[in-house]
């Protein structure tokens, strides 16, 4: 049963880079819409140049003051040559497609959830089947002292090996290392299903990334309103930025904190 927990470990770490791709996703969208709506808020209106009279001799007297469309002298200014409706629609589609990556946030966050229940119940089948072999062994410990010849205690070392074999006895080194990395997986799943909640409340009033400052500052999981007055509020745009890097971040962080050498060694094998 150990290694369904190396197994869960290593689908984990695959949903991880699921995980940042999608976030970046929405950092990319979140971009792309920041810069249509700063365009579609501009004021439409032109440039003025002033162009020498080809009929005149004269270039500064005879100079043709002539207007030159916004779209034409502005690169983001080609979007007004689009009607209303037009960026609406550009916009409407950047919501639809944030909302479709945060249900694959979701859905990644829900797997990583199911994959860590997995992982808690191997491990309780592997302590379970360990203490019962333990009480297995001492009962036959005890029944030997009695015996009147000694058979138990000559046969004692055969018997642990066949145990061992068959899987009844777990190594002290494998259970170090399921909990080693049944304690990364937990905490890793908090810090997401945080960073989810956070992501849910900015995006949806993106003037200021509140939640989501909370969160890069370490205190998401704290009474809001103390929280948010020490915390300066970033931009949806600058938050969105630093929250892939520092979900990868996190990771490392609790990989460093609790993996031991059994369970990199496990990892390995």
């Amino acid at each position: 049963m150990a290694s369904v927990v190396v197994q869960r470990f290593r689908e984990c770490q695959n949903l991880l880079d699921s995980f940042i791709s999608n976030l970046e996703a929405i950092n990319n969208i979140t971009s792309q819409s920041v810069v249509v709506e700063e365009s579609f808020r501009r004021v439409g209106g032109s440039s003025t140049f002033e162009i020498p009279s080809s009929s005149s001799s004269s270039s500064s007297a005879d100079a043709v003051v002539v207007s030159i469309p916004r779209c034409c002298t502005d690169p983001l200014g080609i979007l007004r040559a689009f009607p209303d409706s037009t960026m609406e629609l550009i916009l409407a589609q950047h919501a639809e497609d944030v909302n479709a990556l945060l249900r694959s946030l979701g859905s990644t966050q829900q797997a990583w959830y199911n994959k860590l229940q997995q992982a808690k119940e191997a491990v309780k089948i592997i302590s379970s089947s360990s203490q019962q072999q333990q009480q297995k062994q001492q009962q036959e410990q005890d029944l030997s002292i009695i015996s009147p010849f000694g058979f138990s205690e000559m046969n004692d070392g055969k018997r642990n090996t066949e145990i061992s074999a068959k899987g009844g006895y777990q190594d002290p080194k494998i259970m170090i290392g399921v909990y080693a990395m049944l304690a990364v997986l937990s905490q890793m799943h908090g810090c997401l299903q945080e960073l989810i909640l956070a992501l849910r409340a900015d995006l949806s009033h993106p003037t200021r990334a509140i939640q989501l400052s909370l969160w890069l500052s370490g205190y998401a999981s704290q009474s809001s309103a103390a929280s948010e007055s020490c915390v300066p509020a970033l931009s949806l745009e600058c938050a969105l930025e630093k929250v892939s890097s520092r979900v990868q971040s996190e990771w490392e962080t609790y990989k460093s904190q609790h993996m031991v050498d059994e369970a990199w060694i496990m990892l390995v094998g």
